[in-house]
Formats: C-alpha cells, structure tokens, sequence
C-alpha cells in the first residue's frame, strides 16, 4: 500500500496538478487512498464509497482532466518596464515619439545587417512594444 501511495502522489507532482491543490484536495487523496486499502483487503462497498466520495467531493481537479489555461496577456511588471527605459536611454515621461526616436537610433546602431548582435536587437524591438504598451494601458479614454 505505501508503494501505491507514492506511485499516486509522485504522478500527482510529475503531472503538475499538485502545484494547484489545496488542503481539501489532499484530504480527498488520503480518503481515496484509504478506500483503496479497504477495496484490498475485501472491504468493496465500503472501500468504493470512500473513493467515489473522494471523487465527488474534488470534482475533476485531482482525477480528471486538467482544464486548458487560457491564454494569458501579461502587463509588464516595473523591473520590465524600468529594463526597457535602460536599453532604450529613455525617461518614464517618455511618449510615444521618444520612444520610437530612441528606438530607431538603437537599433541602427545594433541591427544585425550592420554587424550587431541579434539577440540584441530583438530585446530592443521588445523594450519598445513593452514601453509602447504601458503608454497605451494607461492612456485616458
């Protein structure tokens, strides 16, 4: 029993559903992994009622599927939009001409076609659509 113990909880960290559980979700384990037990020593109808319990009362979250994430649109957080300014050499009052002015010198000077760094210059075409989405998040309407 504590081999089919382990093997459940292991698959429940490697599946990465247990990152998402909470106490109640775990309690729901330990009964279905006790009527488990009682299925194997004979004990059917007790042990079944645990387990169909422990499903019922975790829903899906633990036995079923695992519900498909949305697609989340992340906003820049400050270390973000302060790294941005950095690469570009702009102010936090910058607008959107400062912003591409300061876009444009920098990735002259560090486009790959004129011998710069790639990598470079797709973290600069990054720092400007950061710094250009913050202007356009928190414009009044």
């Amino acid at each position: 029993m504590l081999i089919f113990s382990s093997a459940v909880i292991a698959a429940l960290f490697l599946s990465g559903r247990a990152k998402n559980m909470d106490a109640n979700d775990w309690l729901a384990v330990a009964v279905a992994l006790v009527g488990v037990n009682l299925c194997r020593g004979g004990n059917w109808f007790m042990g079944g009622g645990l387990i169909a319990g422990a499903m019922f009362w975790s829903g899906t979250k633990i036995f079923g599927r695992k519900p498909k994430q949305a697609n989340i649109v992340r906003k820049a957080g400050d270390f973000e939009l302060d790294r941005a300014r950095a690469l570009l050499g702009v102010t936090a009052d910058a607008d959107h001409a400062a912003i591409n002015k300061a876009w444009r010198a920098s990735l002259t000077e560090h486009h790959p076609d004129r011998g710069g760094d790639e990598d470079l210059a797709r973290q600069i075409n990054r720092a400007r659509d950061i710094l250009l989405e913050n202007i356009t998040a928190n414009s009044p309407r």
